[in-house]
């Protein structure tokens, strides 16, 4: 963008942060690999270029920027940096080209959030700030932190302060995209969406929807799944030939005026975010209830006064989602089995595939498509979820776990039940009416260290899907209501993440209700109901562990596809264990014999596990670096001491001379 096109357009500060991005993006990818440069240098490549932009910036603000930017300045009273800080991460929440260009800045493909030494190398290279000065901003004492508009993602351990992730507050996005959205001119939350080629949802359903909306008293679509009813609603709109205007009302009332000024199309209120405030969303149907061809999207409990018109049947998406974006329909129709994504996210997905094969090295050129698209799905839904659940990152494969081979047999068919859904419920049209949802949910049970963990880290990667682990820390409130509340949102992401969730201990969560003798007792029995009910309507999987199956109560158990016990490994199975606990042969003492240890120790595999490690770190510190019997026996010693087993010259039969070394 140029001085004379900012002269001639209104253009928004989002639009030339996205830019910023793609530009620091290109200079990453630029840079020769022997280079090193610092903060304070910016981008020592493309220099024309960001003198272009740095052009523009300073041209744009002496315009007086937007909506946006004048507030940031004056109501928030934020600095020039922190300002243009806050717009950049707006602008990553707002394209998928700038979070995969602020993931390249940050060089880690788990962050897809500008972090402070990235924009530290913007801001020097776009806006001629100084390297210091552009770091302190992004900290935790920045203006825009400490006022609660950015909040900072711990970095991953092990790495500087300044690699940690930053991005809007809920809130503040919320708002702020409202005042983004006005410097347009709409006086609201709305984006238009351009239907794909095919619907995304089956002829029938979308021909019965018309016909209600043909009545002329607008259309109420009741989902538990809110961007599944806004693309039903974008199907729509593809029926009529049509684009769609999707309005997102947080709070009533609803501007009725600026909403007859949307340009042409279908108008779809979505009223998911006030959840189950029924009145909320009859005051806000009811002010707009004089809107020609109106289609809301409300909550299942929400209510509404034109006529319901209620579809929780959701199947995947249709392999057509995907044909106006991709040319390869095979790919296509890989993604769709696996995904459950509409029109929106095919394109995000799309575009930022593109982007990253322009910015790519040669080697990572060469990544299959559907791959690099299955990862952007996957990025996309991971920055969806909430700080109530945390992101699993394993390498964990299925042919990896020591199991019985019956329990390896329910491993692999829970694979093909997950795989197998769409042509069960879509072409096989197998009715719900069974009372148990779509979703997959399966209990894993057994003593401490026999794989549970491990298995659904395996499983995650066999279905190509994230891992998300509960932290129950977050969503257990000692406050009547808050758990609920809590567990409703993780639900409602787990819903568009793409990804398993994980009670780990799930006993915490889904113990047994008990008598109701106190007001603490009755409400702990609603907290229980209520997962039951979330469970069930829960579409996606879900995974429960716990150390005592006897501990969670059987209306749950009722509702379980899969119940798998873990068992303690025999000694066939301690063997592979402790195989695959130490390194290879050749960091391996000759005359080190594992035969005693798999005899003696009846442990579990994760007590072998670290056995191993611990045996491994004694063995480094030596000159040969190779692992003997000795550092074994220690190891094993430390890791029966604590779990409290016997560890006394019995126990250990021949090896005991070689506890001379560590009692």
């Amino acid at each position: 963008m140029t001085v004379a096109e900012l002269q001639t357009e209104a253009v928004l500060g989002v639009e030339i942060a996205r830019q910023m991005l793609m530009l620091g993006a290109r200079s990453c990818v630029t840079l020769p690999e022997d280079a090193i440069a610092s903060v304070d240098e910016g981008w020592p490549v493309l220099a024309e270029e960001w003198a272009a932009m740095r052009a523009v910036i300073e041209a744009w603000e002496r315009a007086g920027g937007d909506a946006l930017w004048r507030r940031l300045r004056s109501a928030w009273e934020l600095d020039r940096l922190s300002t243009w800080l806050t717009v950049s991460c707006m602008a990553v929440e707002r394209h998928p080209e700038a979070a995969g260009a602020a993931s390249l800045l940050a060089e880690d493909d788990r962050i897809h959030l500008l972090t402070p030494i990235g924009f530290a190398r913007l801001a020097v290279a776009a806006l001629g700030a100084s390297g210091d000065e552009a770091l302190k901003v992004g900290l935790h004492t920045g203006p825009a932190l400490t006022a609660g508009l950015l909040e900072g993602i711990e970095p991953v351990a092990g790495r500087p302060v300044t690699w940690q992730g930053l991005r809007l507050s809920a809130d503040a996005f919320s708002e702020l995209l409202g005042t983004e959205a006005s410097a347009r001119g709409a006086g609201l939350v709305w984006r238009r969406v351009r239907p794909g080629s095919e619907a995304a949802f089956a002829p029938e359903l979308i021909e019965g929807a018309v016909a209600l909306l043909a009545e002329g008293e607008g259309l109420c679509i009741r989902t538990s799944t809110a961007r599944w009813g806004r693309q039903l609603a974008v199907d729509l709109a593809g029926h009529r030939g049509v684009e769609a205007s999707i309005v997102t009302v947080e709070e009533p009332p609803v501007d009725v005026a600026a909403l007859l000024r949307l340009p042409a199309g279908l108008r779809v209120l979505d009223l998911t975010a006030l959840g189950g405030e029924r009145l909320a969303a009859l005051r806000v149907l009811q002010s707009a209830q004089a809107i020609p061809d109106l289609v809301a999207v409300v909550a299942p409990r929400g209510q509404a006064i034109c006529p319901w018109w209620t579809h929780r049947r959701f199947a995947r998406a249709r392999p057509g989602g995907w044909a106006g974006e991709l040319d390869d329909q095979a790919v296509a129709a890989g993604l769709a089995r696996r995904f459950r994504v509409g029109v929106e996210e095919v394109r995000a997905a799309v575009s930022a595939a593109r982007f990253s094969r322009r910015v790519a090295s040669a080697s990572e050129a060469e990544v299959p498509l559907e791959d690099q698209l299955r990862r952007q799905l996957l990025a996309q839904g991971s920055r969806r979820m909430g700080p109530l659940v945390t992101l699993v990152a394993s390498e964990a494969q299925l042919e990896h776990l020591v199991v019985p081979p019956a329990l390896r047999g329910q491993l692999e068919d829970i694979v093909k039940w997950y795989e197998g859904g769409p042509r069960v419920y879509g072409e096989m049209g197998l009715s719900r009416s069974g009372g148990l949802g779509m979703g997959l949910t399966c209990l894993f049970s057994g003593p401490p260290g026999t794989g549970k963990t491990f298995a659904a880290q395996g499983l995650a990667n066999a279905l190509g899907l994230n891992l998300y682990r509960i932290d129950l820390s977050q969503v257990v409130s000692k406050y009547i209501g808050e758990t609920e509340k809590a567990l409703g949102r993780v639900f409602d992401e787990a819903e568009a993440g793409h990804g398993v969730l994980l009670f780990d201990e799930a006993d915490a969560l889904f113990g047994k209700r008990s008598e109701v003798k106190d007001a603490h007792d009755r409400y702990a029995n609603i907290e229980v109901g209520y997962l039951l009910q979330r469970l069930e309507a829960f579409e996606g999987v879900t995974i429960l562990t716990t150390n005592l199956r006897s501990n969670i109560d059987p209306a749950f158990v009722r509702r379980l596809r899969f119940v798998l016990g873990f068992p303690m490994p025999d000694p066939s199975m301690r063997w592979q264990l402790w195989e695959q606990a130490l390194p290879t042969e050749q960091w391996r003492a000759p005359d080190l014999d594992l035969a005693p240890f798999v005899a003696r120790f009846g442990v579990a595999g994760g007590n072998i596990s670290n056995i191993g490690v611990a045996a491994a770190h004694l063995a480094a510190a030596t000159p040969s670096g190779q692992i003997t019997a000795a550092h074994v026996v220690r190891a094993t010693y430390r890791e029966l001491e604590k779990i409290g087993a016997s560890r006394d010259a019995a126990a250990f039969g021949p090896l005991a001379p070689l506890l001379t070394e560590v009692v």
